[in-house]
């Protein structure tokens, strides 16, 4: 049979059946026609997965819906073959600990990690974002202008810059692991996606082997990392600097036409000046010179971190004159806004070494208003009579009179100025403060949901503003007590270790969440007993048979033995399964029937049993290559009729260590006695029918 061709979920090109990854975008390749196996199924008995929304090299991505929270999340189920790799898990488990225990307004929630008790997989849920991922956006809106790109790549910077501050890298710096969505007014806040997790999982395998995960991070890969050579956050520097360089220009410093010319890039030739390609002329010299020197090929050129790129950056930004919002400050800075006079560009000098320096438009003063007397020029001072009647056609009146009908207009003014203001105060709503919006969400119980105006993200961004911030400290202690009440107080399992989980987002090193979430997490204890499977077992069956001692109970030398009519027909060693109390071991009957299987095992006072009934296998030919492990023969010829009591059983064993199935061949006899008929056979046996006379004996 010829193997069906894949096609790759994200750009539908096909490959034949041994392709792994797509060449052009890194995705795993899926059978043609095969449908999703996780959509419409309920993981973990609170995830409904509605659709898939994303596909990589590492897994795919689903929009879910929590049904005990009423909430979205996105879980990203990394693919079965990684499952197992027992390094690979445990690097899994600890990244994911990183990704829960990291802080900051701009880096995507991690609320719950582990393995899928199906089949294995390792998934994460994290919070979903309904917003543009940043390949999206350049798509989609074209370069960006400069003050745009410097709020987007200054939030990117300071998120990565809060890892790298604990020494964690996130070796994987992209526009599709940055996500741009509405929050707090600003359209352009950022979040940063996938922190550690995405390249963790190959990280020991050569970059050249996996073209597919190579080829969607190649275009930003640092020169070290792009020769297999150890990484640090000052590789999480350069890919920053090949991500300003296209936001500012439109383009990437390099482009080539495969992974390995584009690594070779990366490794030998230099990065072309940022303001001589595409859209760069319109950069600031100083912020040009800030991402060049990310983009140095050696590490220890670069700024040391994420965090020390972004004051470079801001300080650029400060003597080119162009405005940054400050992170997390309320609504964007950047507005799409009418072009006005162009406004001189900064002056840059630089010759031959001389330190740069930023020559600034001094600020523009008003001229002096034409109609400003000067103290020498004498002013004309005339009666107001005189000048009423130097106006045509309009009476002179007598000064009272002009006086009392200015005191009446200014009254007048000054009572509907009064009414109107009052009438606005009435009708104004003040806009809540973050404090105000952050203990609303407290007293309505919004812990971390909705996005935007829950606890969380509301004390967060105070505590962006001011670290120390008593209010925010005191509205946090509040909603970790209450999650810890009621994470102690559940009695559902699934609910407290959820409440458990989000106390972490509050405080990510509190011991005793996380022993309850491994306690929650830990396998339960086997229930004591002896089981078969499969239950409808049928002739030639491979069957599995698995006893389970008391708690408490030990013993050593444990086997399983077959009977059939009260007589044993197989005896099956028994191998210890992880526990102590679990054996194990498997065995293949060709007898029809009710079976009883026991397990014997010595110190044991009281092993456990079990009865299974044997179907026929409906037209199950006998393999003629394979030679029965039981035989049943007669005994020494006499002239007794032979019955099953004078028949003998030999078993064929083999290495204890690891005991195959013992396959029990049928005789075609059913030895089974009908309850009516057993008293009769036993007081008159049925004389054997004849048989043929035994060969002579075998004399060589």
């Amino acid at each position: 049979m010829v193997a069906a061709p894949k096609v790759c979920p994200l750009c539908g090109l096909r490959y034949d059946a041994a392709a792994t990854f797509c060449q052009k975008d890194g995705a795993i390749l899926t059978t043609g026609g095969s449908s999703d196996p996780f959509v419409g199924r309920v993981v973990l008995g609170q995830f409904r997965i509605e659709e898939a929304i994303g596909s990589g090299g590492m897994g795919t991505v689903y929009r879910a819906h929590q049904t005990s929270l009423g909430r979205d999340v996105a879980i990203k189920i990394l693919h079965p073959e990684l499952a197992k790799n027992p390094d690979a898990v445990r690097r899994f488990h600890r990244e994911a600990r990183v990704a829960t225990s990291l802080e900051h307004p701009n880096l995507v929630r991690v609320f719950l990690f582990g393995e899928l008790p199906e089949d294995g997989s390792l998934y994460l849920v994290m919070e979903h974002l309904a917003g543009r991922s940043l390949v999206e956006v350049l798509d989609q809106d074209g370069v960006m202008p400069v003050p745009r790109a410097m709020h987007v790549l200054l939030q990117i910077c300071d998120a990565i810059g809060i890892a790298h501050a604990q020494g964690i890298v996130h070796r994987d710096v992209k526009p599709e692991n940055v996500m741009l969505v509405e929050r707090l007014g600003d359209p352009d806040y950022v979040k940063v996606l996938d922190f550690g997790i995405a390249r963790m999982l190959w990280d020991q395998q050569s970059a050249l082997t996996q073209s597919g995960v190579i080829f969607g991070t190649a275009r930003y890969i640092s020169p070290e990392g792009a020769s297999g050579e150890a990484t640090d956050a000052r590789s999480d520097v350069y890919s920053l600097g090949v991500l300003a360089y296209q936001l500012l220009t439109g383009i990437t410093p390099f482009e080539a036409g495969s992974p390995v010319a584009m690594l070779m890039k990366h490794i030998h030739d230099a990065p072309p000046p940022l303001r001589s390609r595409g859209e760069g002329r319109r950069v600031p010299q100083v912020i040009a010179d800030v991402v060049m020197r990310a983009l140095a090929k050696n590490p220890d050129a670069r700024h040391d971190d994420a965090a020390a790129m972004a004051r470079a950056l801001r300080e650029a930004a400060e003597l080119a004159a162009v405005p940054v919002m400050g992170v997390h400050a309320g609504r964007s800075s950047y507005r799409p806004s009418v072009p006005s006079a162009p406004t001189p560009a900064p002056v840059v000098a630089a010759a031959h070494g001389a330190p740069r320096h930023v020559a600034r438009p001094e600020p523009s003063r008003p001229a002096p208003s034409r109609r400003e007397p000067t103290p020498t020029a004498p002013v004309r001072r005339e009666s107001t009579e005189a000048i009423v009647a130097g106006i045509p056609g309009l009476p002179t009146r007598p000064r009272w009179t002009t006086m009392a009908l200015a005191f009446v207009i200014g009254a007048g003014l000054v009572v509907g100025g009064v009414v109107l203001w009052q009438r606005a105060s009435a009708n104004e709503v003040a806009t809540p403060t973050p404090l105000e919006r952050a203990e609303a969400a407290l007293s309505a119980r919004r812990f971390d949901a909705p996005p935007g105006d829950n606890v969380l993200e509301l004390t967060n961004a105070m505590l962006a503003t001011n670290a120390a911030d008593p209010d925010a400290r005191r509205l946090r202690d509040e909603a970790t007590r209450q999650l810890r009440e009621l994470a102690r107080g559940s009695l559902e399992r699934d609910r407290s270790r959820d409440a458990w989980q989000r106390l972490l987002a509050f405080v990510p090193d509190d011991a005793e969440a996380r022993q309850r979430i491994d306690a929650l997490d830990a396998p339960p204890e086997p229930e004591a007993g002896l089981r078969v499977s499969p239950s409808d077992a049928r002739v030639g069956d491979e069957l599995t048979l698995e006893a389970v001692l008391a708690a408490g109970t030990f013993g050593e030398d444990a086997r399983f033995e077959v009977y059939r009519a009260g007589r044993r027909i197989a005896r099956v060693d028994a191998v210890r399964a992880g526990v102590e109390r679990r054996w194990l071991a498997t065995t293949t009957l060709r007898t029809t029937g009710a079976h009883e299987v026991r397990f014997v095992v010595t110190g044991a006072s009281e092993p456990p049993s079990a009865t299974i009934e044997v179907a026929r296998a409906s037209n199950a030919p006998r393999r003629a290559t394979e030679p029965p492990r039981t035989t049943v023969v007669p005994t020494a010829m006499t002239t007794t009729p032979t019955t099953p009591a004078t028949m003998t059983t030999i078993t064929m064993t083999t290495s204890p260590d690891l005991p195959p199935p013992i396959v029990v061949e049928d005789d075609g006899i059913d030895w089974s006695i009908p309850s009516n008929m057993g008293a009769t056979m036993t007081a008159t046996p049925t004389p054997p029918p004849p048989v043929d006379p035994a060969p002579p004996p075998w004399t060589g």
